[in-house]
């Protein structure tokens, strides 16, 4: 009846230790998780200015039309961009620290007032 008891003690602390692995792990094999809230893709603005909202999950960094931005702890961002009159491509990049990359795009149009 001991030794039951404590084969299954055993068994309970190896399985949380590999639930705990699979947990830390998830990372590695997910990648980054990017999601843009602002602008919407299509968006047709009466400004040169727009302000990129969004959040990244699991990003070691994070580059906005190839400029590094960072995020609060939550892993929320928000950075106004200049655009240019006419169709403007805004990219965002999340980097993993293991490599694992994931690249979000939108388009929007500048249509300024004459």
């Amino acid at each position: 009846m001991r030794q039951s008891a404590v084969v299954f003690i055993f068994s309970l602390i190896f399985i949380f230790f590999i639930g705990y692995l699979l947990f830390r792990f998830q990372d590695f094999w997910r990648g980054p998780d990017l999601a843009i809230f602002q602008p919407e893709e299509g968006l047709t603005l009466s400004s040169s200015h727009a302000l990129v909202q969004g959040r990244s999950r699991a990003a070691a960094s994070l580059l906005l039309n190839g400029r590094p931005i960072y995020t609060d702890e939550n892993g929320n961002f928000e950075e106004e961009l200049i655009l240019a009159p006419g169709l403007n491509i805004i990219e965002l990049e999340a980097k993993s620290r293991f490599g694992r990359e994931f690249v979000e795009k939108r388009m929007v149009m500048v249509k300024l007032p004459e």
